[in-house]
């Protein structure tokens, strides 16, 4: 008689269980198919470090994959299971709701592009650091700002954004930015002897990739069974 509602973190667009997929599977054969000093090791070969693309840097070591590679096997590789499981939930979240305005292809391009824009950012801010940048967070804030800029436009009640008005859309902006900024300028100690501090560039230029460019993107609200495959319906 009554059909279920699927929650739109789980009931989540093709493109987005792919990437949040592959981000998993990146993460478990890395730390369990790995000895530890292999797994170290390619982790820092996996990340984006901004100083290997100073004159320095190239003229003494020259070009290598990495140099090629890490602006998108950054986004692969996270620091631990924590870090890992943040930047999923937060894009089954917030992709969910992007990847429902356009087809697979169109948000995986969206996805890859954020995270380069976010590493641009960080370089732009840090030229010639040799510190590792990890994880997928500068992608995943890139469908942050997405979803902030849609909140904006008319609503669509095929598919509905996750902030119920502008008002709420554009405190969490600034409250997200704030909090960006200052969780980015505590130091290292502040998150553990092992852990590293939080790359707020990378988040911020991510954030504006994807609230600027989403309009590129934006299929202005495809039915979600056109690009994703849905649970049947149980009466």
């Amino acid at each position: 008689m009554s059909s279920t509602k699927h929650a739109p973190i789980f009931n989540a667009p093709d493109a987005v269980k792919w990437i949040a997929g592959a981000t998993f599977l990146a993460h478990l054969g890395r730390i369990y198919l790995l000895p530890g000093d292999a797994s170290i090791s390619l982790m820092v070969d996996l990340a984006f470090v901004p100083g290997r693309y100073s004159i320095e840097f190239i003229s003494t070591y020259g070009l290598s994959w990495p140099t090629f590679a890490s602006p998108l096997t950054h986004m692969l590789v996270h620091g631990d299971f924590t870090h890992l499981l943040v930047n999923v939930l937060l894009l089954l979240a917030f992709g969910s709701a992007v990847g429902r305005r356009m087809a697979a292809r169109p948000m995986l391009v969206f996805y890859i592009l954020c995270g380069f824009a976010g590493a641009l950012t960080f370089w732009i801010f840090n030229l010639g650091l040799l510190a590792p940048v990890i994880g997928a967070s500068g992608a995943v804030a890139g469908a942050v700002g997405a979803v902030c800029r849609l909140s904006f436009m008319p609503n669509d009640p095929s598919n509905p954004m996750p902030f119920s008005s502008r008002n709420t859309a554009a405190t969490f902006v600034i409250v997200w930015l704030v909090l960006n900024f200052f969780f980015g300028m505590l130091p290292a100690e502040a998150f553990g002897a092992s852990g590293g501090g939080i790359a707020w560039e990378t988040h911020l230029g991510g954030f504006v990739f994807g609230f600027l460019a989403i309009s590129w993107f934006d299929g202005r609200g495809l039915k979600p069974n056109t690009f994703e495959i849905r649970p049947p319906t149980l009466t």
